[in-house]
């Protein structure tokens, strides 16, 4: 199954709501377009993956390189309502330390406005 990516900004955020599969036969399509908005100057995403059915090793490659991008850039990757099958694959490889996840996309813009200032 293809991973379908919607967009939305919010203020200087891009809002990213995925449904679908995210693993290696979709994950170039979320790459393709973080990078097209870094390249555009977005360094901060929400991502809501409440529509992620199933997230492989790729595409948590994927969360990882984005995470360290935005960081580097005085940004950051907040992840929303993520299912039991994805919340236990990040705590079983231990990024749910380094990522914060929340339920919804408003406290995701909490968050992000704690950490960045944006929101």
């Amino acid at each position: 199954m293809i991973v379908k990516i919607d967009q939305q900004t919010i203020n200087s955020t891009c809002l990213l709501t995925l449904a679908g599969n995210l693993d290696s036969f979709s994950v170039a399509t979320l790459k393709e377009r973080m990078d097209s908005q870094f390249g555009a100057g977005v360094h901060s995403f929400i991502i809501d993956l409440s529509g992620v059915e199933f997230m492989d090793s790729a595409g948590l490659g994927q969360l990882v390189a984005a995470l360290k991008i935005s960081s580097s850039h005085g940004g950051d990757v907040i992840l929303v309502g993520a299912n039991k099958g994805v919340k236990d694959l990040l705590r079983m490889t231990r990024l749910d330390t380094i990522f914060r996840c929340v339920e919804t996309i408003e406290q995701a813009q909490s968050a992000l406005e704690e950490t960045t200032g944006e929101g």
